[in-house]
């Protein structure tokens, strides 16, 4: 199941943006900030579902699916806005960022989890209940 959420992910995050992410001018100011919002969105998301009580039971394959569509939702919602807005048009390469920042946060994420600790004398000072 892991391995179809990243290979669609993937697909996705390519087949939006193409080559376009690898032009200087692609990283402009306004992609950042969609980078980097959505980001904070998947990672307040995450947060607040392994914290609160009534979500911690969910798996790690739930929290992190859920994040990431919140991340996703929330940014198409935002484009469709500005689709219908008049002051500003929807764009492909802000959706793009969107996934840039999505999937910047699954692999952020993917990291710790996937380290093993080696030498069993290491404590988590998080766990630690001495």
């Amino acid at each position: 199941m892991k391995k179809i959420l990243f290979f669609i992910s993937l697909m996705t995050f390519l087949s939006t943006t193409g080559q376009n992410m690898s032009s200087e001018n692609f990283w402009k100011e306004d992609k950042i900030k969609h980078t980097v919002g959505v980001f904070g969105i998947s990672s307040i998301t995450y947060a607040y579902l392994s914290i609160h009580n009534k979500h911690k039971n969910l798996s790690e394959l739930q929290k992190r699916l859920i994040s990431l569509s919140t991340a996703i939702v929330t940014s198409g919602l935002k484009e469709a806005i500005d689709g219908i807005s008049p002051k500003s048009e929807a764009s492909w390469g802000d959706m793009g960022a969107n996934m840039a920042g999505a999937l910047a946060f699954q692999v952020v994420i993917t990291i710790p989890l996937n380290i093993k600790r080696k030498e069993k004398g290491l404590k988590d000072i998080a766990y630690n209940k001495d």
